[in-house]
């Protein structure tokens, strides 16, 4: 998941907590939307729940 997250444009940093199911991620709006980081995420085998 950290892979695909970071090899999208507007990424600066991610943060992946797999004990509490949880990842932080910090990026530029105006470069990538909150839906490509979702399916990146979903591509890669997890599910996005909660806050996003």
């Amino acid at each position: 998941m950290e892979k695909s997250l970071n090899e999208l444009n507007g990424v600066a940093s991610v943060n992946v907590d797999l004990e509490n199911k949880s990842v932080k991620v910090e990026y530029d709006a105006s470069k990538v939307k909150v839906d490509a980081m979702k399916a990146a995420i979903e591509d890669a085998g997890y599910d996005v729940v909660g806050n996003v």
